[in-house]
């Protein structure tokens, strides 16, 4: 028997391109803000204020439900698409 793990990043990428990186990859899209790819489910979910303190930045959660190899493959990619160095 398998145990699922949720796993969870922060980012500050616009949820709009979050939402269009899902969608390229071939998500499907259940609602706004979850997504099935891939045997995972994917959800985004924003802070109350969508904004880091003191920065204005944009913040949301992904967090991803499923098989933890699956899982940690999808938010290395995640990250790897979203890294950002100096602007």
């Amino acid at each position: 028997m398998f145990i699922y793990e949720e796993y969870k990043i922060i980012s500050a990428a616009p949820i709009a391109r979050v939402r269009e990186y899902l969608l390229e990859l071939g998500a499907v899209e259940i609602t706004k803000q979850k997504y099935e790819y891939n045997g995972l489910e994917i959800e985004l979910t924003a802070y109350d204020d969508d904004k880091y303190p003191d920065l204005g930045i944009p913040r949301h959660t992904i967090t991803v439900d499923g098989d933890p190899t699956l899982a940690e493959d999808f938010l290395t990619a995640f990250r790897l698409r979203f890294l950002s160095v100096g602007g």
